[in-house]
Parts: C-alpha cells; sequence; structure tokens
C-alpha cells in the first residue's frame, strides 16, 4: 500500500476496528465526533470530515492531519512502519472510497460497501468478490507445512478446529485454497498458508467462533482475537479441548457480537487472551467495562509478553521439541 491509497481509507471505518464509535454524526455520515483517542473526556473534541476527496481529522485538545498522520500519532510509529500498519489491518480488505455517494475502488479482495452497521457491511454476501466452494479435511502439504513448521500446530490438533477451504476469486476468475475455521452463522474466517502474503477474510459471513469446553454449561470463558492463537493454548496445555468454553472473534469487529452471546451465556469469568498492542488493550478494557459487574474479566495478555500473541510465544520457542513447549501455567488456566 503506498500513501494515496491509505489516504483513500475510510476513517470511520477504520476509528471502528480500533474500537472507537462516534459520540455524534452530522453532514449525512459527512461530518463525525469521537470522544478523543488520546486522552479521557466526557464531551467529544475529536473531530474527522470528508472533505476534498478525503478524510480529515482534528483533535482540538492535540492535533490533526490525514489518516497517516492519525495511526502514526495513535501507535506512536514512523510514516513508513504506519502504512506498514495499514496494510496489514486492511490486508484482506477491498478499500472503500469515502464519502458519501463514492465508487468503491479494488485495492485487495474483500468487498463491501458503506452501511451503519460495520457487522451488516461484513455479511453483505452480494459485495462479495469470494465465492466459497467447498470446506475438507486439511490435505494440502503446504497448509500442513505451514501449520507444523511456521505456526507450530500439530496437524492433528489442527484438523479438530480446522478445515482445507476452496473459494473462488471473481475478480481474478481463478479457484485458491486456504484454511478456515466455520463460525456461528456457518461461513469461514480463511486465512492463507503464507505468512509472505498474510491475506485473511471472510466466507459467506463473517461472525465469531464458538467452542464447548471439556465442562458442559461452563460460566467460564476464553477470548481469543484469531484461530491459531486458540489452538496455540491447546498446544501449551497438551490438550485437545479447553475445559472452559472458547470464543475466537477473527477481528474485533465482531466485538458487539461477542459482548451480546457472553451476557446471553451470564459467564462469571472471562479470560481475554488479546494481542499485545493498542488494538488488543483497547479491546480488553471495553470487556472489562461493559461486563462489569457480571462478569471478571483476567486479561491474560502478560504471560505472553514481549511477544504480541500466544502464537508468536509458541514460535519463540521453536528451537525445543513440540512435546516440550506444551506447558500448562496456572495463570492459563481457569
Amino acid at each position: 500500500m503506498n500513501s494515496q491509497q491509505a489516504k483513500k481509507i475510510d476513517f470511520p471505518d477504520l476509528l471502528q476496528r480500533l474500537g472507537y464509535t462516534p459520540f455524534k454524526t452530522a453532514k449525512g455520515g459527512r461530518e463525525l465526533w469521537y470522544l478523543s483517542p488520546f486522552r479521557k473526556e466526557k464531551e467529544p473534541s475529536f473531530h474527522t470530515s470528508f472533505l476534498g476527496g478525503k478524510w480529515i481529522w482534528k483533535d482540538f485538545g492535540d492535533d490533526g492531519g490525514n489518516i497517516i498522520d492519525f495511526v502514526m500519532r495513535h501507535e506512536g510509529v514512523t510514516f513508513k512502519e504506519a502504512l506498514s500498519f495499514l496494510r496489514n489491518l486492511y490486508q484482506s480488505d477491498l478499500f472503500r472510497r469515502a464519502g458519501q455517494g463514492a465508487n468503491i475502488k479494488s485495492f485487495n479482495q474483500f468487498s463491501f460497501q458503506q452501511h451503519a452497521n460495520t457487522n451488516d457491511a461484513l455479511n453483505n454476501e452480494t459485495q462479495r468478490e469470494l465465492e466459497f466452494i467447498e470446506a475438507t479435511e486439511i490435505k494440502n502439504p503446504a497448509i500442513i507445512s505451514y501449520l507444523e513448521n511456521q505456526r507450530k500446530i500439530p496437524i492433528a490438533l489442527a484438523r479438530l478446529y480446522l478445515k482445507e477451504v476452496t473459494y473462488f476469486n471473481k475478480s481474478k476468475n481463478k479457484s485458491f485454497f486456504a484454511f478456515g475455521m466455520q463460525n456461528e452463522s456457518e461461513g469461514f474466517e480463511i486465512r492463507t498458508a503464507s505468512d509472505q502474503y498474510n491475506f485473511k477474510s471472510a466466507l459467506i459471513k463473517r461472525d465469531i467462533t464458538f467452542v464447548q469446553g471439556r465442562e458442559l454449561q461452563s460460566k467460564a470463558v476464553s477470548i481469543f482475537e484469531g484461530m491459531t492463537d486458540f489452538l496455540s493454548l491447546l498446544v501449551f496445555r497438551k490438550a485437545e479441548q479447553l475445559n472452559e468454553d472458547a470464543i475466537i472473534m477473527h477481528s474485533v469487529t465482531t466485538y458487539d457480537r461477542t459482548i451480546s452471546f457472553l451476557k446471553e451465556r451470564l459467564y462469571t469469568k472471562v479470560f481475554s487472551f488479546l494481542d499485545n498492542d493498542t488494538t488488543g488493550d483497547k479491546t480488553t478494557s471495553r470487556l472489562e467495562n461493559d461486563l462489569f459487574p457480571s462478569s471478571n474479566v483476567y486479561p491474560q495478555n502478560e504471560v505472553y509478553l514481549p511477544h504480541k500473541d500466544l502464537n508468536q510465544m509458541l514460535i519463540s520457542v521453536q528451537n525445543i521439541p513440540l512435546a516440550q513447549t506444551m506447558f500448562a501455567s496456572p495463570i492459563l488456566g481457569c
């Protein structure tokens, strides 16, 4: 992604992905006000508007600029690192030209138009560039090698929860394969077996995945951002199934769905295994605030510091035989 492509990203969508919702909206969605992402406040001072074919922002107690400036300020990174951050965040998406009535421009392979609700956009099948073909047991050598050698996930364990997914890309007029996990809407969350081209997307519909724990009607649940983090915890515990229930979010855009599911199930203990980054920290804080006082949230991310997530910690011990890395720590348990 270059700077011109980055500046065309829909800024309200970026803020939504980072866990922020507008305090008020004006001018048909072209002007939005937020509580500042940079400090605590009760009245919104952070303003974004669509001008000159792109989104700009102004924090009246701080600074302003374009989307790249915001990422640099928000994440504390350089210009180049900000582009990399956006590239990774939108790797699987077809970026939207921001603004009412604007045309949609393709930069990648995932399409959704502007909707009032992010989940509506994600679930709008008519706008998908990708068509689900089939899901079978993982047999492709490339997927097996990637999971076992790159992600340190034994294939026997992976096959219990993942599938080899074949899909058709309309824009390329070609079929592709990936590994994926079925979600609660009977769609599939997929990703390629490659770290060089880290493509992620959703087929049919985007949703969370719920995995029943060994303890039936458990009042405890563990939450993960991604499927490999869930599988990594199983590797560390030397288990094929968690004692507690599990929810794999697949994307922080499923946050509202996650909260609704947690409240419906009346969990009293929630163990969060989210990423060690700004988005992960903010999502964890939202969980604590939104579930209080009915549920106690126990963040587990300090366990895998300085690594970003559980899978990176598992990968970091790659020179040790897998059997020796399958440890269980009390802090990882319920």
